[in-house]
């Protein structure tokens, strides 16, 4: 039994000897400074924990004793499963809890480790495989000490137990456990600690006053006569062009990334794999910065729309060696945006690139996968990305025409259609350059516009689009396919 000498030490504690009593807390022949704590585990004592309580501290327990909870028996009582499991570094930090009304409290058998051990094996938990119902817990409050050791027993145990269900302690001012905080401030001091024990931290959940703010990023016009309604450009966003190849996806992306440059100062950042740089892309710049055909510019004409190329574009093109797979494309991308500060990225066709998929995924679940990471690429940079896409092969109507594809004929998933912020469908008359342009999806109406069709005239001399009426058209099927 606990001497008197001993009580008056653990009293001075702030503990109540009959509660110490009742939780079979006893004195031994260790000497007067020793006391001895029982592990009880289903009903059977399965160890002792020996400790001091005044002068050097010190701990023992049985050789190859059983590992488990002290007080673990709390688990399997039904009547306390309303109540959130307190785990404590030291069982008279646990004892401090029990007896502020917190019954359904526990202590890890061995303190805290001195270095965080994280995911690794170790024998330092093996106590957690031995708990009874511990999965079926909702809230934990890991009350571990105030100091570096506790630190590490605190993020072992969340890493174990799972981060969302567990919450952690900040003590009084002077303490750094349940036990001081009942010593300096009584039954108040551990009653208000635990009540306001804070969730850990979860990434990516918070509440929205607890969000960095994010900037509104302002949405441009394309320059595409009636087009505004439903698209205007946005950094942030992830674009999908549709067209039959030779039908218009080309000449309108550069429409748009000329009148970025033009109106708004924007380095594009592009990969036209279907025009040579030096000769196609160049020739039908010159056109769009000068708004007459490039072969009727002067040499002081060419030269202005040159430089102004060379301001405004950043040119990502493969070596004949290079396998342009998604990861190329993205680090290049990356250079374009950092290196020349690029605010817009294109990609005509993403068709053309080396779609190398990892073993064992699925062309679908490929094609989510390049997408998410363009979205990932265009949020975090503030970017806008535009991919060109063709779709599969089209079966031509019975008059020999095709149809106007829709987001679902890609080639491979209707992720373009899900994944997509906006989806733009292009079909031309190619005899008469007339042009279909289908906002097809539209994920933000509100800022960047509804889906709706516009109809406009594609002008070769210019490389710009004019506004004509859809008054006088039968068919918008008229692209024949070929480049």
């Amino acid at each position: 039994m606990l001497t008197q000498r001993q009580m008056e030490i653990l009293e001075r504690r702030g503990l109540d000897v009959e509660t110490l009593v009742r939780y079979g807390v006893d004195g031994c022949d260790r000497g007067p400074e020793w006391i001895r704590i029982p592990y009880v585990y289903d009903g059977e004592i399965v160890n002792w924990k020996y400790r001091t309580i005044e002068g050097e501290k010190k701990f023992s327990q049985e050789a190859g004793a059983k590992k488990c909870f002290w007080n673990h028996d709390v688990l399997i009582d039904k009547s306390l499963d309303n109540q959130p499991l307190i785990i404590c570094e030291g069982e008279l930090d646990a004892l401090s809890a029990i007896q502020c009304g917190f019954s359904r409290t526990v202590s890890v058998p061995d303190g805290a480790p001195a270095q965080e051990i994280g995911g690794g094996e170790t024998v330092k938990y093996t106590f957690l495989d031995n708990a009874h119902g511990l999965r079926d817990v909702q809230a934990i409050i890991i009350a571990a000490d105030g100091d570096g050791p506790g630190n590490n027993l605190m993020n072992d145990l969340a890493h174990r137990l799972g981060r969302v269900r567990c919450k952690w302690l900040k003590y009084p001012k002077g303490c750094k456990d349940l036990n001081d905080a009942l010593r300096s401030f009584g039954h108040k001091g551990v009653v208000e600690t635990i009540n306001r024990g804070r969730w850990i931290k979860v990434p990516g959940v918070s509440r929205m006053s607890d969000l960095p703010p994010l900037k509104e990023q302002p949405v441009y016009s394309t320059g595409i006569p009636g087009l505004d309604p439903h698209f205007k450009l946005r950094p942030g966003d992830l674009s999908v062009v549709v067209a039959i190849p030779g039908c218009g996806k080309t000449a309108f992306i550069n429409a748009i990334s000329a009148h970025m440059a033009i109106n708004h100062g924007w380095v594009i950042g592009t990969a036209s794999f279907e025009q040579r740089p030096q000769i196609d892309f160049r020739r039908n710049l010159r056109t769009l910065h000068s708004g007459k055909l490039a072969i009727t510019l002067n040499e002081n004409e060419t030269a202005l729309a040159d430089r102004w190329i060379d301001d405004h574009f950043a040119i990502m093109v493969p070596d004949f060696e290079d396998e342009v797979n998604l990861e190329w494309m993205l680090e290049r991308s990356l250079a374009a945006i950092i290196q020349y500060g690029a605010r817009m990225i294109s990609v005509d066709p993403v068709n053309e690139m080396d779609h190398i998929r990892p073993e064992g995924m699925s062309e679908t679940d490929y094609i989510g996968y390049m997408l998410k990471a363009w979205k990932r690429l265009a949020f975090n940079r503030q970017v806008h990305v535009m991919l060109a896409v063709h779709p599969a092969k089209l079966q031509r109507n019975k008059d020999g025409k095709y149809p106007t594809p829709t987001l679902y004929d890609c080639a491979g998933s209707a992720h373009y259609y899900n994944k997509t912020d906006v989806g733009i469908i292009i079909d031309r008359e190619k005899k008469s350059d007339k042009t279909l342009i289908r906002i097809a999806k539209s994920k933000y109406h509100d800022v960047i516009g509804i889906p709706g069709d516009v109809f406009v005239k594609f002008n070769m001399a210019t490389g710009r689009y004019e506004q004509m009426s859809r008054e006088g058209s039968t068919s918008w099927h008229e692209c024949d396919g070929d480049d």
